[in-house]
C-alpha cells in the first residue's frame, strides 16, 4: 500500500503502532459461537451467575482477575470495575426467558470498544500462551 507523504497522520497509521481492533471472536471465541448459535438451559445459567466463565471470565483467560480473584479491594489494582459491570450486564440479559443474539448486539459492541481500549494486551498475551 502506497503511503502518501503528506498525509500527517501516516506513523499512526502505517507504522509499527498501529493495530486492528480485536473482534469479540478474537476476544472470546466460545462465547461468541454460543451467543451466535444459540443459548442453552446451562449457557444462561453461567453467563447469569459464574463471572469466570461468562463472557467477560472467557476474555480475562478463564482467572476471574477481573473481579480481583473475588477479593473486592484488589479490584482497583488488578482487576476491572468496567468489565465487572459489562459482567452483570451481560447477566441481566442472559436472565430473560426469550433472549437472543440480538439482545447482546449493543453490550457486545460497547465491550469489545472498552476491551479495546483498555485491555487489548491481555487477549495477546493469553493467544501467546497457547
Amino acid at each position: 500500500m502506497n503511503k502518501p507523504d503528506f498525509f500527517p497522520l501516516n506513523k499512526y497509521c502505517y507504522g509499527s503502532g498501529f493495530e486492528a481492533n480485536l473482534k469479540f471472536e478474537d476476544i472470546c471465541p466460545f462465547w461468541s459461537k454460543k451467543i451466535r448459535t444459540g443459548l442453552d438451559k446451562t449457557d444462561k445459567k453461567i453467563l447469569a451467575t459464574d463471572s469466570k466463565y461468562c463472557v467477560v471470565g472467557e476474555a480475562w483467560g478463564y482467572t476471574g482477575k477481573q473481579a480481583g480473584y473475588y477479593i473486592a479491594p484488589l479490584i482497583p489494582f488488578i482487576g476491572c470495575w468496567s468489565c465487572i459491570k459489562f459482567g452483570r450486564e451481560f447477566a441481566r440479559i442472559a436472565k430473560k426467558d426469550d433472549v437472543s443474539a440480538n439482545h447482546f448486539d449493543i453490550l457486545i459492541s460497547c465491550f469489545l470498544e472498552h476491551w479495546n481500549k483498555k485491555h487489548k494486551n491481555i487477549t495477546k498475551s493469553i493467544k501467546g500462551r497457547k
